[in-house]
């Protein structure tokens, strides 16, 4: 049986950062992550200026800021076009010192990956158990392997295997809604570069964004859908593409010329969870990153960046104190009443963003009018710019 310092289940971007966090931090690492490779899959990602300040920290921020695109000004419109209010994130960015940045998970991805180097990642290793021994945990996996180390963390997301056996009566919450996400290759910047658009009709969101020109020079674009539906719904074989347009159909350009040129490969559709507070991460040698630790809702687009903020601090605390356990004790104290607060202001977030009824939209509308922009960058100030390692 092998063995290793810090035990690291899940290879997302929580555990990948976690990983780079911690060797430049002195610590022997190894990734374990269940996929037998990585594809070049999924949806876009928004890095607000605190995931980047984190970025700054491992000396990667150029890196992943040239990997996307950022933007100064998020728009608001209702469905129709009608703009509601506007958002200059230009303001937050200056004062945090770094942008915000959106990208292609699975190209942030790559980025770490290529920062780690070979040897330190695992794939095609499904974690079924540990056992704390001694000063350390013994963790398991499906082919038969077993791997020792000084302690685990679980960054293995909604679905945690390490969370699970902590905390078997834990279940995650279905939010009430789900996403619909795609990326698209177009030959104009379809909204102004720079310029990240919200749409809001009844009962849906709909976002877009600039993921940064292609080789090419086309322009690679993000956009998503929110709407309230069953869990556990199904689009009909191939018929995501027009899942999404059944919602927003007579919407504004570009909405729908958007959705119709996105291939069906390229949209996904997942139900949003999350996970109440909970009241400890960890005990012994074991704790929880990220979405094993937090899933909130995307309605503050937080989730991947929270990540981010718990693999420096863990880092931190581990590298100044050599007492493992203690010192993961400490990070779940720093983490968790911040983690608990921005998962609750997302789900306030997304208390008024699909409201149906015709008299509550107006009312909504009206406010989002009214409201001095001051307001909302005072209280995205309040998360963006909080200095999650010198607290």
């Amino acid at each position: 049986m092998s063995s290793r310092g810090v035990i690291i289940i899940g290879g997302g971007i929580g555990g990948l950062c976690a990983a780079i966090a911690l060797r430049q931090a002195g610590l022997e690492v190894a990734v374990y992550e269940r996929a037998e490779v990585y594809r070049p899959l999924g949806a876009g990602l928004s890095l607000w200026s605190n995931a980047m300040r984190a970025f700054e920290a491992l000396g990667l921020a150029q890196k992943v800021a040239g990997a996307g695109a950022s933007w100064r000004e998020t728009v608001m419109h209702r469905w129709d076009g009608k703009v509601l209010s506007r958002l200059s994130v230009e303001t937050l960015c200056r004062e945090v010192g770094q942008p915000t940045v959106g990208l292609l998970r699975a190209e942030l991805q790559q980025v770490l990956l290529r920062e780690l180097g070979p040897g330190v990642v695992h794939l095609g290793a499904a974690c079924t158990g540990f056992h704390v021994e001694g000063d350390g945990v013994r963790v398991t996996f499906a082919d038969g392997q077993e791997v020792r180390g000084d302690c685990l963390v679980g960054a293995d997301g909604l679905r945690s295997v390490v969370r699970q056996q902590l905390f078997p009566e834990v279940r995650p919450r279905y939010g009430g809604r789900t996403s619909w996400r795609g990326v698209v290759n177009v030959a104009s910047e379809v909204i102004p570069e720079g310029s990240q658009f919200e749409l809001y009709g009844p009962g849906a969101r709909f976002g877009i964004c600039h993921l940064g020109r292609n080789p090419e020079g086309t322009w690679r674009m993000y956009w998503f859908l929110l709407a309230p539906a069953p869990e556990g719904g199904q689009d009909a074989e191939g018929g995501h593409q027009e899942a999404v347009l059944s919602h927003v159909r007579g919407w504004m350009e570009p909405v729908e010329s958007l959705v119709s040129a996105t291939p069906e490969s390229n949209i996904l559709r997942t139900d949003i969870h999350y996970l109440e507070p909970l009241p400890r991460w960890g005990e012994g040698p074991v704790t929880l990153l990220g979405d094993s630790a937090h899933a909130m809702v995307t309605d503050m687009a937080q989730g991947a960046c929270q990540a981010i903020e718990d693999a420096l601090v863990l880092a931190k605390l581990l590298r100044e104190d050599s007492d493992r356990v203690r010192a993961l004790r400490a990070y779940e104290a720093r983490r968790r009443p911040r983690t608990a607060h921005v998962s609750e202001l997302s789900l306030r977030a997304g208390s008024i963003r699909y409201l149906r009824n015709p008299v509550a939209l107006w009312g909504r509308d009206l406010l989002m009018q009214a409201l001095p922009p001051s307001v909302a960058l005072n209280q995205l100030r309040r998360v963006v710019g909080y200095d999650f390692l010198g607290v």
